[in-house]
């Protein structure tokens, strides 16, 4: 006899038929959207402005960033407006998919005692949850792209692959770091501590080039400072990306998901434990 389903709706067997996975898949995506919204929606309760938050808050730190560095740090870019726009919408979808993924499974913690699913599942919602705010970012930048007189090129056409780079990277840190941090608190410290540096490493309020040429490693190996790079060359400067520079960035983003999904899967079972 097949079983399906359990109290929660979900109850996986290796000897189901494949109709029941194909129900059981769509289970799980509808939990990962349901969760997703919920996280969503509950960020802007009790809010006046509601979701319009989720604009104002790049806008506010935008205009902070592009008063400081073009009044006191003197910085001269083309096109800076986008290019900082650009550069402060991805740096933030992946500080907050991260720090939301990374803490996925604690803040679940009641909703994987009681439910039968893969503990995958909330770290994806996690991670849609940001990527809903990081929707409505991206229609802001293509206004200001529009406004500020920004045509784009067929360059773009490789910005939604960076874009799938960034998601890669942000969910294999994610899945990397949240069944570790389940275990040790201090994993949620000291990777608010590399975000913070992070900033500041990557070239975001400036160009890669304003980077002495000996410190310019530091950039090139970090992953995300690449495809901030990248991007801005692909939508705001009509350039297209190198193709050995597309490819590492690329391998590294791939490299770091498949590492995340190895860990998660060797560390999930210990999860429950400490959960």
């Amino acid at each position: 006899m097949n079983e399906t389903s359990s109290a929660d709706g979900v109850l996986d067997r290796p000897w189901i038929d494949p109709s029941s996975r194909s129900r059981q898949r769509s289970n799980y995506a509808s939990l990962i959207l349901q969760f997703a919204l919920k996280d969503f929606k509950i960020r802007y309760t009790h809010s006046v402005l509601g979701y319009t938050w989720s604009v104002i808050n790049p806008v506010i730190f935008f205009g902070l960033y592009y008063i400081v560095a073009t009044n006191f740090l003197k910085v001269e870019i083309p096109k800076y407006p986008a290019f900082l726009l650009l550069s402060v919408v991805m740096w933030n979808f992946f500080f907050e998919g991260s720090s939301r993924g990374v803490g996925s499974l604690l803040a679940r913690a009641d909703v994987l005692s009681k439910m039968v699913m893969p503990r995958e599942v909330v770290v994806y919602s996690a991670l849609l949850s940001a990527g809903l705010t990081f929707a409505i970012n991206l229609l802001v930048l293509m206004l200001l792209l529009w406004m500020t007189g920004t045509e784009l090129t067929m360059s773009a056409i490789f910005f939604p692959l960076l874009l799938g780079n960034l998601i890669a990277l942000t969910l294999g840190v994610s899945l990397l770091l949240s069944p570790i941090y389940v275990r040790f608190h201090d994993i949620g410290y000291l990777w608010n501590i590399v975000l913070q540096v992070g900033f500041w490493m990557t070239p975001i309020l400036y160009s890669e080039l304003n980077v002495p040429e000996r410190w310019r490693w530091i950039v090139w190996w970090n992953p995300v400072a690449r495809i901030l790079v990248d991007s801005r060359r692909s939508l705001v400067y009509g350039l297209f990306p190198g193709t050995r520079g597309f490819v590492i960035t690329t391998l590294y983003s791939i490299g770091i998901l498949l590492l995340g999904i190895f860990v998660f899967k060797r560390l999930q079972a210990k999860v429950a434990d400490y959960l």
